[in-house]
């Protein structure tokens, strides 16, 4: 057999040289361009930081998402709303759980989610929705939202559905002007009504009402009504909000996104209970099952960021 040539040789390892740089390539960005968050057949799942402990609080959904799907579940913890809407922006998540703001402004900023659930709120619940209430000290000698001119006024966080955009609408819907005068030192919005503080979840603006920290706070009603049952503040006004959405990646691959969309839909408390993962206080006490919903569900947070500008829906 003839002895292959020099030219031959160079070329056979020149080939060989580009295929292994074509697979290392391959093997690099296989799960950026797979549309997974993180990994193939790894499902990332963030959820809205309400209360302390949310990944405790969501370790029983996340255990049964792993079940259903046969998909690993890692947390993903979010500091706070703003730290979720990024994260949902720049794809770090494929599974969201969230209030109908986040929601909305996450999309207009450009995320791709698709809202396929809505949690229920209680136990005997037919619908999604929910209600932002404003709350004051038991004892407060303010009786409606018109009192509220001049004082101050605990939200969550500017991206709070419940906990700002709805009590923005209420403020403003009792004749106090919601128009930002401009910001706090945290970038946060001022207004010329009322002195905003933003406790920076529902049940800590519950507390800093019950300790009147504020002269008025909202909070939505699941956690409002901890305060009423212990005799620390009382309801003064309720507006009804479009429940919070489970967002799954518009990114992921269709059969994925088939099979996690289909377990997020089942996902009632009897199927969780029955799939044998471990259950929390944090979880049974807030988890009632979901309603499957599409983004139609969430026009009337769309409309209210349209007429309440300090909302920023799309900053």
């Amino acid at each position: 057999m003839r002895a292959p040539s020099i030219k031959t040789l160079l070329s056979v390892a020149v080939a060989g040289a580009l295929s292994a740089a074509a697979l290392t390539g391959c093997s690099s960005t296989d799960s950026a361009s797979s549309g997974w968050a993180k990994a193939p057949e790894t499902l990332v799942f963030a959820a809205v930081p309400d209360k302390a402990g949310s990944d405790a609080n969501w370790k029983p959904m996340q255990n049964y998402l792993a079940k259903t799907t046969g998909y690993e579940v890692e947390y993903y913890p979010t500091s706070d709303y703003t730290a979720l809407v990024a994260a949902l922006v720049a794809g770090k998540a494929d599974v969201g759980v969230m209030g109908g703001l986040q929601y909305v402004m996450a999309t207009n900023k450009g995320a791709e989610i698709e809202p396929v659930a809505a949690g229920l709120t209680s136990p005997d619940a037919e619908d999604a929705g929910y209600f932002s209430e404003a709350i004051v000290a038991a004892d407060s000698p303010i009786a409606s939202l018109a009192d509220a001119k001049g004082k101050s006024v605990c939200f969550v966080d500017p991206n709070s559905t419940s906990g700002f955009l709805f009590g923005l609408n209420a403020l403003s819907k009792a004749g106090l002007d919601v128009t930002s005068t401009g910001q706090d030192a945290n970038g946060r919005p001022t207004f010329d009504d009322f002195t905003p503080f933003f406790a920076g979840s529902h049940d800590k603006s519950a507390q800093a009402v019950a300790s009147k920290q504020c002269d008025l706070g909202f909070a939505e009603d699941t956690v409002a009504a901890e305060g009423v049952k212990k005799g620390q503040v009382k309801v003064i006004n309720r507006e009804y909000v479009p429940g919070g959405p489970f967002t799954v990646s518009s990114a992921l691959p269709a059969d994925a996104k088939t099979k996690v969309t289909d377990a997020l839909r089942g996902a009632t408390v009897e199927a969780i209970t029955a799939s044998g993962v471990p259950m929390t206080d944090g979880f049974t006490s807030n988890y009632f099952g979901v309603l499957p919903v599409d983004k139609q569900y969430f026009t009337p947070i769309s409309d209210l960021c349209t007429n309440i500008a300090a909302a920023k829906c799309a900053s």
